[in-house]
């Protein structure tokens, strides 16, 4: 497989050098060997990662830090949203769950799809969007599969209760088949 070509002076950077520029703009954490930062509380700003970047003998815009922070910033929206949808989909009980998580899945998978045709991304961007849109399909599958179950439950209930009904009030087993076929649904094949 061939390698995607780059489109930003900061994929060009040593891995060493981006892995902590991604932590000042992800993460806000200040590199260790960064020359005395006015407040190490506070988060970095574009021009901190472009100081630091020309420490290590790189040469990078304000406005190249910006547009790769988006991105950045868009995936790790992506990854905690993802996390998130993971933790609603554990332990499903309740009745609407299903549709609550199936919307939230289809909600998450078209803002990854936006930002995939809308922005340039890295071999490892698109493999972390394509992740995630691969979560959210099967969490979509999962919350079909658990309405049509809950469906067929109440259905078989519907029909067993019926039945013992219609048994109770004298009404024959065929005529009582017949009823449950026609007005429940449930034919048996």
């Amino acid at each position: 497989m061939s390698k995607r070509r780059t489109h930003s002076t900061i994929d060009t950077l040593p891995a060493e050098l981006r892995e902590s520029i991604t932590a000042m703009i992800v993460d806000a954490v200040w590199p260790e060997d960064f020359p005395s930062p006015p407040d190490y509380s506070g988060k970095p700003r574009y021009e901190d990662v472009v100081t630091y970047c020309q420490l290590h003998g790189q040469s990078v815009s304000s406005s190249a830090v910006g547009r790769w922070a988006k991105q950045l910033l868009g995936l790790e929206l992506l990854r905690t949203r993802a996390v998130i949808v993971r933790g609603v989909m554990k332990n499903i009980t309740e009745e609407k769950a299903p549709e609550t998580q199936k919307a939230a899945a289809e909600m998450i998978t078209a803002r990854v799809l936006e930002f995939v045709c809308t922005d340039e991304m890295t071999a490892r961007q698109a493999k972390d969007a394509a992740a995630a849109v691969r979560d959210c399909t099967q969490i979509s599958i999962k919350a079909d599969q658990y309405i049509r179950e809950q469906i067929g439950k109440k259905l078989e209930a519907s029909a067993k209760s019926t039945k013992a009904k219609l048994k109770k009030a004298g009404v024959d087993r065929k005529i009582i088949q017949e009823i449950i076929d026609e007005h429940l649904g449930v034919v048996k094949s």
